[in-house]
C-alpha cells in the first residue's frame, strides 16, 4: 500500500503550500488541511480494490489479458468512479531513498487524451511508487525504460492521514482498453451515475 501520492498541479500545490505554511514543520495538522481532505471519500474497501496502485502486467509485456473488457465489472466500476481516465505518458522516472528502502515517483503526463474527468484537471500528475506498493516490482524491473511508455491511467483522490492522496490504476494503452473506457463512460452517462 502506498502511503503518500502528491498531486503536481497549479491548484494542488497552493494548498499544499497553504496546508504546509498553516501547520508549520510538524505537529497536528491545520483546520485548512483537515477542511480539504473532508472533501474526498476515505480509502477503504471497494476503493482499494479499484484504485489499488497496480500497473497491469500485461501492459508491459508480462501477461495477455483474457477478459473481454467490455463485460468487464471491475473496468466499468473503475471508469464510473474515477476523476480522471486518461492516456497517460511516463515523463520522468526518479528514484530516492525513503528510511533506507527505495522508492521511485513518476511524472506523468495526462496531454494524451482524456477519456473521463470529473474535478481533476491537472495534465501532470506524480505518482509514489514504495517499495511496500503493488507497483513496485514492475517499476523497479523497467526503471528509466519506463520513460516514455503510455498507459491508459485511471485516477481518484482519497483523504489521506495528512493530506490528500491520489491513488491510481495503469493498464495497456491500446484500442481494446480505449474502446471498452469509452462504452463503460457511455452508459456511465445513460444511466446517470
Amino acid at each position: 500500500m502506498l502511503v503518500i501520492h502528491r498531486l503536481v498541479g497549479p491548484g494542488l500545490l497552493i494548498v499544499a503550500f497553504t496546508a504546509a505554511l498553516a501547520s508549520g514543520c510538524g505537529g497536528a495538522p491545520s483546520a485548512s488541511s483537515v477542511a480539504s481532505r473532508q472533501n474526498f471519500p476515505p480509502y477503504t474497501g471497494q476503493a482499494a480494490y479499484l484504485f489499488d496502485d497496480r500497473i497491469d502486467p500485461n501492459s508491459v509485456g508480462l501477461a495477455e489479458a483474457a477478459t473481454r473488457l467490455q463485460n468487464d465489472p471491475l473496468l466499468r466500476a473503475r471508469v464510473q468512479g474515477a476523476e480522471a481516465v486518461s492516456r497517460v505518458r511516463v515523463a520522468t522516472v526518479t528514484v530516492d531513498s525513503s528510511g533506507g528502502k527505495p522508492a521511485y515517483r513518476l511524472s506523468l503526463d495526462l496531454r494524451g487524451g482524456s477519456l473521463v474527468r470529473r474535478g481533476l484537471t491537472e495534465d501532470h500528475l506524480e505518482i509514489a511508487v514504495r517499495s511496500d506498493s503493488p507497483a513496485f516490482g514492475v517499476v523497479k524491473w523497467l526503471d528509466t525504460r519506463l520513460i516514455g511508455r503510455t498507459f491508459v491511467g485511471f485516477f481518484r483522490r482519497y483523504a489521506g492521514a495528512d493530506d490528500i492522496d491520489l491513488r491510481f490504476h495503469l493498464s495497456a494503452d491500446d484500442p481494446q482498453v480505449i474502446a471498452a473506457i469509452r462504452e463503460a463512460a457511455a452508459l456511465s452517462e445513460i444511466s446517470g451515475k
